[in-house]
């Protein structure tokens, strides 16, 4: 019988999720499967070779992972000389036709050498560690001579700036760096981690070593010191790394392959370090199966993403006022999926620092942050530091749940705030409908720029402003077995709230219609307050505070609407609200001031904000 491949194995060998797959069988992108969600060996090589040879989605932002392109990585490498010698470096290895494996190696020799770590014919013959490692490594290439003499022109002096790990980084490309998440920790955000020379700290996502090179005093007891990935390259740098920051062959540093999302499986890591620091990969691509597998190992998470699950096993591994120190996405603070990790961080005793660090990580699209956690002190107030340096303390009792979320807006003034309007009587969208925009899969195809007969007006986000829709530009003929993704049809021809899914603040329109939407613009339908009113409040700089300070967030996610409070209003008021919005508003867009001013003085006394604050808010937004 012919070998057949699950539908899955296409997502796996492309790095793209399930839902792209089957989009791409929806739209006849791809074929669809020969039996049983099954295709022949055949054909499945020839979809791969397909989508591998489709330069147009393949160097599409969404298929990022899929570029095979290359950039010099000065992982803090700053002298000039320094970054020539690193350009050098890799010109020549691009010359030489040797493997990744054999440049490191070959490099790891000539920096070796030229501190005189081993002799000048790069013998590796002796007992300790280090020549063990080299020994072995040597054995794997048949290209020994031409491997050793391939950077033998170079004295590579040893700075401590892991030229080594830029190297790799370099001479990897885009595909492998977006695919395990790694980017380099530059070093001045290390600066205010110390670990006193008696404690043990393990680097658990150690990568190259840099984070280690930067918080260790040369004279930390190397015993002590714990470095652990899944990248065997990275730990033979990174051990390479600490034999050049001690200058000792012989030390014996704990380095060893393993993988962080386990590490729960394996009692003998329980309660053994003193400190714990790492920037854990943000967003690896797991296999669909390596998901599922994650969320049955950790129901208690409900998540396959690593650094939940790395700093929840890292919790685990740490001593009794051991002291954490994470370099995490924003979105760990505000965003729904990492509530149970939330959860867990603060149902203990812990300690937590929270210092914001705004887009700090290059190549890095989102913000980041450090959480500094002191295991099992006492349970006290987060505090807040701001990339200004200023803190200020963010009570507990504002964490609160399904989402405790953590509004570290960066300003005591914005959290006082917040905290005031959250603790007034409020409701939520706890019961409203929510649907998402149309997915055509080929907008070129099925947008039209004149009306049809048959066709209806289809809006984007950017065709949503403050309170109205924009003239349409585009039509659509609504045929829902051909696109990639639709909310049944019910839900775009009744009366709606209609906003912008990417921004920055709130901005959304009251749709009577029934008019479809694109899926830059997304809908909502409310059945506990009145649609007028929360137009009304949302499209408010007061609203826009909210958002702007609690979420810090260039989407505007379902999650987040159902969290913003509502606050509770007589029948009298919503009446009046409603009658100045059909009354007193203009379908003109930008004649609205009069009526917003009017609201904004409603919002301000449901939420008991004074004329200072509506002026503060006002001025920070």
């Amino acid at each position: 019988m012919e070998e057949l491949i699950r539908k899955e194995t296409i997502s796996e060998e492309l790095g793209v999720s399930l839902a792209t797959v089957n989009n791409w069988i929806k739209t006849r992108v791809i074929p669809s499967p020969d039996f049983q969600n099954c295709y022949s060996k055949i054909v499945f090589e020839q979809i791969i070779g397909a989508i591998k040879n489709s330069q147009k989605r393949l160097n599409s932002r969404a298929n990022r992972n899929l570029l095979e392109k290359k950039t010099l990585c000065y992982s803090g490498i700053t002298n000039k000389e320094r970054k020539k010698l690193l350009s050098n470096l890799v010109k020549d290895f691009e010359t030489s036709n040797f493997s990744v494996n054999e440049g490191l190696l070959a490099l790891s020799l000539a920096i070796l050498r030229s501190n005189k770590l081993i002799d000048a014919q790069c013998h590796a013959n002796g007992k300790s560690k280090l020549d063990v490692m080299l020994s072995d490594w040597l054995l794997q290439t048949k290209n020994q001579d031409a491997v050793k003499s391939l950077f033998e022109k170079y004295e590579i002096q040893n700075f401590d700036d892991d030229i080594l790990g830029a190297f790799y980084q370099s001479i990897q490309s885009i595909s492998q760096k977006s695919f395990s998440g790694t980017y380099y920790t530059p070093s001045k955000l290390l600066t205010d981690i110390k670990i006193p020379l008696e404690k043990t700290v393990l680097d658990p996502c150690c990568g190259s070593g840099g984070i280690l090179l930067n918080i260790l005093s040369k004279d930390h007891d190397p015993s002590k010191i714990f470095a652990r990935d899944i990248d065997d390259a990275a730990l033979k740098i990174c051990f390479i790394n600490l034999v050049l920051f001690f200058n000792d062959k012989n030390i014996a540093p704990n380095i060893s392959k393993h993988d962080i999302t386990l590490s729960s499986l394996e009692t003998h890591n329980c309660n053994q370090f003193d400190y714990i620091v790492t920037n854990p990969p943000w967003g690896s691509k797991f296999t669909i199966l390596q998901k599922e597998a994650l969320i049955k190992l950790y129901p208690e998470l409900s998540t396959s993403e690593i650094f939940s699950i790395a700093l929840y096993n890292a919790h685990k591994m740490l001593k009794e006022n051991g002291q954490i120190y994470f370099f995490l996405p924003y979105s760990f603070l505000n965003v729904a999926a990492h509530k149970n990790i939330r959860q867990y961080i603060f149902k203990d005793n812990n300690k937590v620092f929270i210092n914001l660090l705004g887009n700090s990580f290059k190549g890095v699209l989102s913000e980041g942050i450090l959480l500094h956690l002191i295991k099992s002190s006492s349970n006290q107030d987060i505090l807040i530091k701001n990339k200004n340096g200023n803190i200020y303390n963010l009570p507990l009792q504002n964490i609160n749940p399904p989402d405790y979320i953590i509004s570290a807006t960066g300003k005591r003034q914005d959290a006082l705030i917040l905290d005031k309007i959250y603790s007034t009587e409020h409701t939520t969208l706890f019961d409203a409908a929510f649907a998402l925009g149309i997915v055509t899969g080929n907008n070129k195809k099925y947008l039209l720029k004149e009306k049809t007969k048959i066709s209806k007006p289809i809006f984007r986000g950017k065709d949503i402003e403050k309170y109205v829709l924009s003239k349409p530009i585009y039509y659509l003929d609504f045929k829902p077995e051909l696109f990639q993704q639709t909310a049944p049809e019910e839900y775009y021809r009744q009366e709606k709230i209609v906003y912008r899914f990417i921004s920055g603040k709130l901005i959304c329109a009251l749709d009577k219609d029934g008019n479809l939407l694109l899926n830059s613009a997304n809908l909502f339908i409310s059945n506990n307050y009145p649609m007028e009113t929360i137009v009304s409040f949302f499209n408010s700089d007061i609203y826009t505070f909210i958002f702007k300070k609690k979420f810090h967030s260039r989407k505007v996610l379902k999650s987040h609407l159902k969290s913003l409070p509502l606050p509770i209003l007589s029948n009298e008021t919503h009446q009046y609200i409603k009658k100045l919005y059909y009354e007193t508003f203009s379908e003109k867009t930008g004649e609205i001031s009069l009526y917003q001013n009017k609201i904004d003085k409603i919002i301000c006394s449901a939420f008991l904000i004074d004329d200072e604050e509506y002026s503060y808010i006002k001025g920070n937004i």
